[in-house]
């Protein structure tokens, strides 16, 4: 079946041209909503997520095989969380550890008590429930994470700045308050926010 206004879209096309629209109109369509579902600035922000962890001066290296958990945050929405998992999957260890993804609704996570340095990456805007978050994650000294823009500057510890270039984003008093140190060189290209 054809999507509305192709018929316009296709104006002045062969028929070849035709039939392949119509193959791939499922398969576009498809892709489409599945893009929809994941903002480029989440797949941004997992991208960047190793390189944070990797710049904690508070995680020591091991060779033991210890795993570091990981914790992908939604609200509502755990299917945000699903779609960034294999992203992260991806990475076999950092610094020695492996990863130990876990998907957890915020309410979960804040009934939970993980591990200090464990990292959360928030998949989906929290924006009236930030604060607690900040709050939990600077009393367990847990990474916090958010992609989402005006987070960092609410206390969030770590994110990123998207000027001609992406560039990590910090927030000194958030790291300061959970004890959490990063490297220097880590500092040295990140957008400091105080």
């Amino acid at each position: 079946m054809m999507a509305a206004g192709a018929p316009t879209l296709l104006k002045g096309c062969g028929k070849f041209a035709l039939g392949i629209f119509v193959m791939l109109l499922p398969f576009v369509t498809s892709n489409l909503s599945a893009q929809e579902t994941l903002s480029p600035r989440l797949q941004i922000g997992i991208g960047l997520l190793p390189a944070v962890i990797a710049a904690n001066k508070s995680l020591q290296p091991q060779n033991n095989g210890a795993s570091l958990p990981i914790y992908l945050v939604y609200r509502n929405n755990r299917q945000f969380a699903e779609r960034l998992e294999p992203g992260l999957r991806k990475i076999k260890a950092i610094r020695g550890y492996s990863l130990a993804i876990n998907k957890l609704s915020l309410e979960q996570l804040l009934e939970s008590n993980p591990v200090p340095m464990s990292t959360i990456f928030i998949v989906e805007p929290i924006d009236d429930e930030l604060d607690n978050l900040i709050s939990f994650s600077q009393q367990r000294r847990l990474l916090l994470f958010s992609p989402f823009k005006g987070d960092v500057e609410r206390g969030a510890m770590t994110g990123f700045k998207v000027t001609d270039k992406v560039l990590p984003m910090v927030n000194i008093a958030a790291l300061r308050e959970s004890n959490i140190q990063l490297k220097a060189f880590f500092l040295r290209i990140a957008v400091k926010y105080e």
